[in-house]
């Protein structure tokens, strides 16, 4: 059996860091991934994944991500479930197994300082990608 989930996308919020009472590190973040098609007013519609991080990974995504940040992450994908208020919830999520940071430093404070460049300049479509 094989479990294995690649994503490239934007962050949506700030990692923030959180320690259990164990003293493990845990970063909860969601990702926006741009469908691969347009609807039919033309629009690109994206799709939002929870991503779960443990340990050291999830301490220097606290510390070089940021809101916006375009990522590669891969990992493994999760469901549970929990009763609440006698309401049984299902929740679906990616535990990260590595990821890379995709722009650099100069891409990251122009899209920080909102120089006139344009987001979508800085995200490859599919027919630009090397592989």
């Amino acid at each position: 059996m094989y479990n294995k989930v690649i994503l490239i996308g934007r962050l949506v919020s700030t990692p923030e860091l959180k320690k259990t009472p164990n003293d493990k590190s845990v970063a909860r973040v969601t990702v926006a991934v741009n469908r691969r098609y347009k609807d039919q007013n033309g629009e690109r519609e994206a799709d939002f994944v929870n991503v779960v991080v443990w340990g050291r990974l999830a301490e220097t995504l606290a510390s070089y991500a940021t809101k916006g940040s375009l990522i590669s992450l891969d990992g493994e994908l999760r469901t549970r479930k929990y009763d609440k208020n006698g309401v049984t919830h299902y929740v679906t999520e990616v535990l990260c197994n590595g990821f890379q940071l995709l722009e650099s430093r100069a891409q990251r404070a122009m899209r920080e300082n909102n120089v006139a460049e344009d987001l979508a300049d800085l995200v490859l479509e599919q027919e630009e990608l090397p592989f």
